[in-house]
């Protein structure tokens, strides 16, 4: 009787079995062709490009500056303004009483920051505004220095932005800079005079032009992502 019973189990259990290890087989298949897929991106990107994330949308800001001093009685623009070159956007009235001073749009643009008032005194060449032309941007990438020989103008690169949800922008590198980034910066990355060197990997800067960027969600500072095709 246990006899017969017992056969039914037995032969139930081997498709089961069967289809456990079926199901392990495909997990595992899928497990490598991940694998293999993403070694491959790795091999690909390490080999054929430069990558980094330390970039961002960029444009060209010039300031707007009074060319004398004196109290600035009209000042009426703000954040988000287009203006042409050559338009007066503010009036500076001379201590000494002289003829009114305008105050003009250095470019055509779009005005992204404002720092003067109404009241104000003011010195020549004093920055009230910056007004940048936002329909003519372009990226700015740091590179580390192990990888910068790899970098030359002219080459292709994909730009991912944040803000763009994925969007992916063909450009060129246009201009690779002949100095490490930290050469720049008011605070230096060492002190080598004083022997309190500790060595960091420093970054080069490199413009990367995108075309037009007139109507697009791109603004000034928003992160990026880059890969220069380098082979």
């Amino acid at each position: 009787m246990s006899a017969e019973t017992s056969a039914p189990t037995a032969a139930s259990a081997r498709p089961a079995a069967s289809g456990r290890r079926l199901v392990i087989g495909i997990v595992l298949g899928a497990v490598v062709i991940a694998a293999a897929f993403f070694g491959f991106r790795y091999w690909q990107d390490s080999t054929l490009y430069v990558t980094t994330e330390d970039a961002m949308v960029d444009s060209n800001m010039v300031s707007v500056a009074p060319l004398g001093s004196g109290t600035l009685t009209i000042w009426r623009i703000r954040p988000g303004d287009a203006v042409r070159a050559g338009q007066v956007l503010g009036t500076v009235k001379p201590a000494s009483g002289s003829a009114y001073i305008n105050v003009t749009a250095p470019i055509d643009g779009t005005i992204l920051r404002v720092d003067g008032k109404e009241g104000q005194v003011v010195s020549q060449g004093q920055s009230l505004a910056y007004v940048a032309n936002l329909s003519a941007m372009h990226i700015t990438a740091y590179i580390d220095e192990t990888s910068i020989h790899k970098v030359h103008t002219g080459q292709q690169v994909e730009v991912t932005v944040d803000a763009t949800g994925g969007q992916v922008y063909v450009g060129t590198v246009s201009e690779v800079l002949p100095a490490a980034a930290s050469t720049f910066a008011l605070i230096p990355s060492s002190d080598r005079a004083n022997g309190n060197f500790t060595k960091v990997t420093q970054r080069v800067e490199v413009h990367i032009d995108i075309g037009s960027t007139e109507n697009t969600l791109l603004y000034p500072g928003e992160n990026a992502f880059v890969r220069i095709r380098t082979a």
